[in-house]
Formats: structure tokens, sequence, C-alpha cells
């Protein structure tokens, strides 16, 4: 009889053991981002994608991924820009998750910027709405996942009644081990799951500025025309092609012209066909409006070759069309793919 009862406290200690296992996966699963100060006093900026906003504070991740924190208040000048050096005063619910920014102010005694001015431009504005939309989901599936935690809590409390009842219960150890057994597996699985489904749904909202170039086309012009001819209708078809199994996917659409002719001319012509580009999109390629951002027209900027010469400046007249992934859309429906050279990247005009 005195050599049972060790053998009985230790099977009734299973089950502390496991509470104690579930309380450490879930620690595990927290992870605190790089975060960003601003010196009392001193003027300051930061640039980069709204991660969230909670009434007159946002939570703005920089390029290098740290995270700086952002007080609005009533002097605070919302803008968008526009072409020219132009701007246009928005109101503070414009800033929504996904939107790119420039904040400019003074650091505070709690080392968050004070905001004087909030600076963001179109397409970055239209793009976070779409990602608006797509947020909201997402993080209705992160209040299910803490539920579930929640849930877990309570059982590892459960548990721990249990081997107080198992001490009580000498003529039914043997049983009682089984099912203690059968719990502690089925906790362990249910926490490696909780946090599985955490670490995915924080890499995917992570993940919702960062676009992946999928295809891309360039499509040429005759002189002083924004006329498509079948050539390039085909190179359009192509990129409708590529589109039909993706998700998450922008069109970004931008025009150029040569230098012939005046300055002012050449930037309504690039603007034309831009737009000739995307009116076949749409109309014949049933690509939806909504996935087509605003088409840009560069005027005689970023040009391909020297305009000086008569094969340059037929490279100059184009439109390039760029097929964008997001990232945080799709990585929860398909296994992660190797990236390209270049990288994930913003939609916007193309850089030289």
């Amino acid at each position: 009889m005195r050599n049972l009862l060790p053998c009985r406290l230790a099977k009734a200690s299973l089950p502390l053991a496991a509470a104690m296992l579930l309380q450490a996966t879930l620690a595990y699963a927290m992870v605190e981002p790089n975060v960003r100060t601003f010196t009392a006093g001193q003027k300051d900026k930061i640039t980069g994608v709204i991660l969230s906003r909670s009434g007159q504070v946002i939570k703005v991740r920089s390029d290098d991924d740290a995270v700086g924190t952002v007080d609005l208040t009533d002097e605070t000048k919302i803008q968008l820009k526009k072409g020219w050096g132009r701007k246009s005063a928005m109101n503070a619910d414009a800033l929504l998750p996904g939107l790119r920014v420039e904040a400019q102010g003074k650091g505070n005694e709690k080392g968050e910027l004070e905001a004087e001015k909030v600076l963001f431009d179109p397409s970055s504005m239209k793009a976070s709405r779409q990602i608006d939309a797509r947020v909201s989901p997402i993080e209705g599936r992160t209040g299910q996942l803490e539920g579930r935690a929640g849930q877990l809590e309570t059982k590892q409390g459960q548990l721990e009644t249990k081997a107080g009842q198992l001490e009580t219960r000498a003529g039914q150890l043997e049983d009682t081990e089984k099912q203690t057994q059968q719990q502690v597996g089925q906790v362990k699985t249910s926490a490696d799951a909780a946090n599985q489904g955490v670490t995915t749904t924080n890499q995917r909202i992570s993940d919702l500025d960062r676009y992946q170039e999928k295809a891309k086309e360039t499509v040429y012009f005759k002189l002083n025309s924004s006329k498509l001819d079948d050539t390039e209708k085909q190179k359009l078809d192509n990129i409708v092609q590529q589109t039909q199994n993706e998700k998450g996917f922008v069109i970004e659409v931008a025009g150029f012209a040569d230098t012939t002719g005046n300055a002012a001319r050449n930037q309504v012509l690039s603007e034309d066909r831009a737009n000739a580009v995307v009116r076949y999109l749409q109309q014949q390629g049933n690509i939806p409006i909504h996935r087509i951002l605003t088409p840009a027209g560069m005027g005689t900027t970023h040009e391909a070759a020297d305009n000086k010469t008569r094969e340059g400046r037929k490279l100059n007249r184009r439109v390039e069309v760029t097929v964008l992934v997001n990232q945080g859309v799709v990585s929860g429906s398909s296994a992660p793919s190797t990236p390209s050279s270049s990288g994930p990247k913003p939609p916007g005009p193309p850089q030289q």
C-alpha cells in the first residue's frame, strides 16, 4: 500500500503538468514589435504604413519595420497630395489601416509624435480603402482566436480541479489515468492550433501593405496617337489572362510620351494613352473597376530610352501595365512562393 501512494500522486499531477505546458505555449506566441520613440520637443517625422488606429492615435510602421505612435490633435492638418505641388485638406476619417503616410511634428514626453501635418497621395488612399475592406474579416478571425485562448485558460482551471478530485478517487486511478492522458493531448492540440492561427493572422496583417509584381507589359503607340493597334491589344489580353485565377490583385497603369511637341500636349497625350488602356481592360477584358488603380499620366518623365534618336522616342511613346498581388490577402490561401529579385513593392508610379 505504501508503494502505491507515490504512484497515485504522480498520476494525479499529470493535469497540472498539462496546464503549465499550455501556459508556456500561449506566452511564447506573444511577440513585441520594434518600437520607435521621438525626442520630446524635437521636430521629427515618420514615413510608413498605418497599422492600426484608436481614436486620435495611430500606429505607423516605417520602412525599417519600427512602429511609432502618432497623436492627432484638433490642429493637425491632414492633406491629400495632388499634382504640381498642390494639396487638398482631408478629414481624419481618411486615415485608414494600410494607408502610406508621412507624419510631421514634435516628440512629446511619452516618446510619441504629436502630429502637425499628415500627408498622403491618391494612389495610396485608394489601395488602403481596398485593404480596409479585407482587414475587417481578418480582425473578426483574430477575435475568434482570442476567444479560443480564453476557453483554453478555462480548461486549465478545470484540469487543476480535476487533480484534486483524482487524489480522493483511489479506487478509480487506472481509469482516471486514461482520461487524463486523453485530456492532455486534446489541450496540447488546441493550444498548438491557437498559436499557429494567431501567428498566421499576424503575418497576414503585416503583409497587407506588401505587393508582389505578378506580370508586366509595355504597350507602344504611334506618334501623336493614343489609339491601340491589334498587336498591343494582344499584350493587354495577356494581362487579363494572367489575372483570371489571382486573388487580391490590382493593376497599375502609367502612360508616357516622347519629347516631340510641347510639354502640355505631351502631358495630355500620356493621360489619354493611360485612359485608353484602362478602357480596354474594363470593356474588353472585363476587369472590375476597383481592381484598377487611378491611371497616371507621367508626361515625358521616366524615359525608357534617349529621346534624341528616332528609335528612342518610339520606345518612350508607351504605357506600362503592371499586375500587383497583395501578399497579405493571398498568404492564407496559398503556399509561400519564391519572391522575385525585385521583392514586394507597394503600388505607385515606376521608379527611375
